[in-house]
């Protein structure tokens, strides 16, 4: 009498094998997600130092809104990117009211390659809407989206952020 595996035995070894497969890759998965966020994190921790070190040194980032504005902007991002931030910053977006800047890197990106992106308030704080010389600094995480509209909410969706508070 000869000994061979039934159909039924080797369908039944071939569906946990594809269950344990299934397993490994969702556990590999959900490694490699927490290891982007700790990336992206510790990132954001070298720029949090970078900046407050600025601020040992200079203050916080307050500049008058004044026909000078740019110019002023420019040398700080400059001074910035040479002795205190990992990566470059470049300028995106001026408000008109000239109260905030928002900059992003110019090469580096986050682990889902998004560039990361950082609000400076450069008001002097005289109106009391917020923090002079505040500083967000974020990464858009996995989904490419930021969430900036709902982060007074401390809504921050899947964007991973750190807040750098003026001396």
């Amino acid at each position: 009498m000869k000994r061979a595996f039934t159909l039924v035995e080797i369908l039944g070894v071939t569906a946990l094998v594809g269950i344990l497969i299934t397993m490994t890759a969702i556990g590999i998965n959900r490694a490699w997600q927490n290891n982007c966020i700790d990336v992206c994190e510790s990132e954001l921790r070298d720029m949090t130092t970078g900046l407050k070190s600025y601020f040992t040194d200079y203050g916080n980032i307050v500049i008058a809104p004044d026909m000078n504005y740019e110019n002023v902007l420019n040398e700080t991002i400059d001074l910035l990117n040479k002795q205190y931030l990992t990566c470059e910053f470049e300028v995106d977006k001026i408000a008109a009211d000239k109260k905030s800047v928002k900059i992003s890197t110019k090469i580096k990106t986050d682990p889902w390659n998004n560039k990361y992106n950082a609000a400076i308030y450069t008001y002097d704080g005289e109106d009391k809407s917020g923090i002079p010389g505040l500083v967000i600094i974020s990464s858009s995480g996995k989904d490419g989206q930021s969430s900036a509209t709902t982060y007074k909410d401390s809504n921050y969706g899947d964007d991973i952020i750190a807040v750098v508070e003026p001396k």
